[in-house]
């Protein structure tokens, strides 16, 4: 809820790659950026020392906090990294409505989905993309039946913000490993369960969560 509270409010982007004030993605008008000295030599203003009060002018306030969004993209790589390595010691999916775990796990997923949500949203276009390819790559590298439900809400929140990038990222990748599962006699051994998935159609049924989610939006 705290870094939902914060991030709903700013841009999270690098802005030190933007030396000239240029716009982290085009959906902000170029009056909302920050506009930045051109004769600015990239120096760290005097007088930062710990216990100091600095005294520093605009444009050397708003260096400091241009340089400082550049911990932007290891931060948020951290964050995604740490929901995955949480997605994997999820206890197994399954009972008649296909939950993981039970109340509490299920009130964790719900609200790392509204954070992903709200960071996603707020991502600029380099470090959606970045982002995008950490998911792409963990998708395509990893099959984890204990997480198939709770990484298609992943895919959602990166679909919902930006439907067409993601949708070409994964689609492609998702038809094949579906076709090949198939191929492959997946979904070919009969059961009477309607909620208990065969381990042998795992990857077949992480496939589809991933192609599910993209495109439903």
């Amino acid at each position: 809820m705290f870094i939902s509270g914060v991030v709903q409010n700013i841009k999270i982007g690098d802005l030190s790659i933007h030396q000239t004030g240029v716009a982290l993605s085009g959906d902000v008008p170029p009056e909302e950026v920050m506009d930045i000295d051109e004769n600015e030599n990239g120096r760290l203003p005097e007088g930062i020392e710990m216990g100091v009060v600095p005294q520093l002018s605009r444009q050397e306030e708003r260096s400091l906090a241009r340089d400082s969004t550049a911990a932007f993209a290891d931060w948020v790589t951290s964050l995604f990294r740490r929901v995955l390595a949480l997605y994997e010691n999820l206890p197994e999916e399954g009972g008649k409505k296909g939950t993981t775990g039970g109340k509490v796990e299920e009130s964790v997923l719900r609200s790392i989905k509204n954070m992903l949500d709200v960071i996603c949203l707020h991502l600029s276009d380099q470090l959606f993309d970045l982002i995008l390819a950490l998911v792409f790559d963990y998708a395509t590298t990893n099959v984890k039946s204990n997480a198939v439900r709770a990484f298609g809400q992943l895919i959602a929140c990166l679909a919902r913000v930006q439907s067409e990038k993601t949708l070409a990222r994964f689609f492609p990748f998702c038809k094949y490993q579906v076709e090949e599962e198939l191929c492959h006699g997946a979904s070919s051994v009969r059961t009477t369960s309607s909620h208990t998935a065969v381990p042998s159609d795992t990857t077949l049924h992480w496939s589809k969560s991933c192609e599910l989610s993209e495109n439903i939006h």
